[in-house]
């Protein structure tokens, strides 16, 4: 059964369509989205944010959905800025 958890926008990069999200418990996933800008920062996030691959995500302040691939899981901010901007 997948983890579901809360998450909050802590980067967003329109050129790689990559969002980064800290998870509650403080790791940070990276995500890969159709339009980054349906997102902004410290926009509250919830689904299975700690599973690599194709997700279905809740955007808790917009209330919409979005079809999402988490690209990597449990980084530290540097690992997440290096995943956020390389091409």
């Amino acid at each position: 059964m997948p983890k579901r958890t809360h998450g909050t926008v802590i980067g967003i990069n329109p050129k790689t369509s990559r969002i980064a999200i800290k998870v509650d418990f403080g790791d940070i996933s990276i995500l890969e989205v159709d339009d980054t800008s349906d997102f902004e920062i410290n926009h509250v996030l919830y689904g299975d944010l700690e599973q690599e691959g194709g997700n279905l995500i809740f955007n808790k302040t917009e209330k919409t959905e979005h079809d999402v691939y988490i690209q990597a899981t449990g980084c530290d901010y540097e690992t997440a800025q290096y995943q956020l901007f390389r091409a």
